[in-house]
């Protein structure tokens, strides 16, 4: 519960938030200025990055890529089996060769005209050596020298793949070193961005942090504890609120313990009987059908009790209502106490109660109503308050998932009517009295079968 006393005055959120409001209005603008200087810069940077570095780099990138293309076609050339498609890759090999990406420098071109000549000179052995293989009868000596050259071609190609691949290696490394140059000059412009802007972020994220901390302290949270406090009395637990340092906060906690109060009073009036605190009829039957559809849920007994106290307006009568209002309270109290855990006790109306019994059959319920009978008849006699009493039971069990409510307390009750024709002070179940009507036999007594255990004090 809050216990702020609502007397003292209290600061108001509204003055806070507008303290925090000015305070990032101050910070946004010195940002605003430090943004300002970033976007000359990093415009600066990227022009000349545009005009100057990338073009060069993607030169090199091109170079690079056309060396592995002109080693491919060399192996393509060096390897083939079929003379059209040796000459299309030589023609090939010499269009790359003759690429303006490899004017780096003289020593580029030197090895790209190198490899080229190597890969005509490929081809003319490999067209000669694919020619005589293909005819039917071709000069064993010339095949063998053509063989033996193709040979030492091949061999000389490998060596010159290596330098290709050593070019190729240093175009890549010259791009790398011009990438690495212009990541330099990036961290560089990014060191005076920090100079420039850096305070200007700094100070406004502080700022923002301190006004997410002042938020969160004084206007969030106490939120968050109203809700949870909302919760805690919506499922009719405790709960507790600190005293809060704002004016508006402090209200609404107010609010929250006005509410938990009213929200009590009005279930409790909406489902308690004022004069026993019994569930009253409305509730009663409320909590009766979740109970029976449960029961029917999970395959389980339950019981419906219909209670009336004998001669109650003769109490009435000869005691007056006061006596008689007393006597309603003691019931309810005795047979309240009695009740097993999950049980339930309704008043729906005058002296006529009824009681829930989840997970009773029919004997064991006959056999708790049985002892309530006595006892209130025992507990009654002894009490100098209210005059002797007696209590009239009728006793209903669920038998098949087709039952309804009404028609379970309807039939209570007419066992419940069959005690009373019996003589009163007894209770009759309604099969025993189904029976009974069918045999003409008198009423049944419960059997003998154990109780569940009973949660009760005696007075």
């Amino acid at each position: 519960m809050f216990t702020d006393s609502m007397t003292d005055r209290k600061p108001r959120l509204r003055q806070l938030i507008g303290r925090l409001a000015l305070l990032l209005i101050v910070s946004f603008c010195m940002l605003i200025a430090s943004i300002l200087g970033l976007s000359h810069s990093a415009s600066q940077l990227a022009q000349e990055s545009q005009k100057h570095l990338l073009p060069k780099i993607h030169e090199h990138q091109r170079a690079a890529l056309n060396l592995e293309r002109l080693e491919h076609m060399g192996d393509l050339v060096a390897y083939g089996g079929n003379i059209s498609l040796i000459r299309k890759n030589a023609l090939a090999a010499q269009v790359l060769a003759y690429q303006p990406s490899f004017e780096l420098n003289e020593s580029t071109q030197k090895i790209v005209r190198t490899t080229f000549d190597q890969i005509k000179q490929i081809r003319t052995v490999r067209q000669k050596l694919l020619i005589l293989q293909g005819k039917p009868n071709n000069e064993g000596t010339q095949l063998n020298t053509l063989l033996r050259q193709e040979e030492q071609l091949r061999a000389l190609w490998a060596e010159q793949k290596l330098d290709l691949f050593e070019l190729q290696n240093r175009i890549i490394s010259t791009a790398t070193q011009m990438q690495t140059h212009t990541m330099q000059q990036i961290s560089l412009t990014h060191q005076k961005i920090l100079l420039v802007g850096g305070s200007g972020i700094t100070i406004l994220l502080l700022v923002l942090a301190a006004i997410s901390y002042q938020l969160l302290k004084h206007l969030v949270k106490p939120v968050q504890k109203a809700s949870n406090a909302l919760l805690s009395i919506e499922r009719g637990e405790d709960y507790h609120l600190k005293p809060a340092r704002y004016e508006e906060t402090s209200t609404i906690y107010h609010a929250v313990d006005r509410l938990a109060v009213n929200l009590k009073t009005l279930h409790d009036m909406a489902t308690t009987d004022s004069l026993t605190s019994c569930l009253n009829r409305r509730y009663f039957v409320e909590q009766a059908e979740l109970a029976l559809q449960q029961a029917k849920q999970d395959n389980q007994s339950l019981a419906l009790v219909m209670l009336d106290i004998d001669h109650f307006k003769k109490v009435n009568d000869t005691h007056g209502h006061a006596t008689g209002d007393m006597t309603l309270k003691h019931f309810s109290q005795w047979v309240k106490q009695n009740l097993p855990q999950g049980g339930r006790l309704g008043r729906l109306g005058g002296e006529e109660f009824a009681m829930l019994l989840p997970s009773y059959d029919e004997a064991q319920a006959m056999m708790l109503a049985d002892h309530i009978r006595s006892e209130i008849a025992e507990y009654s006699a002894n009490t100098e308050e209210i005059p002797a009493i007696t209590v009239s039971m009728g006793v209903r069990s669920l038998t098949a998932v087709t039952d309804k409510l009404d028609r379970l307390l309807s039939q209570a009750d007419k066992a419940l009517y069959h005690a009373k024709a019996q003589g009163r002070n007894r209770v009759v179940s309604y099969s025993g009295f189904i029976n009974s009507a069918s045999t003409g036999s008198g009423s049944s007594s419960p059997q003998k079968k154990s109780l569940p255990p009973l949660n009760r004090e005696r007075p």
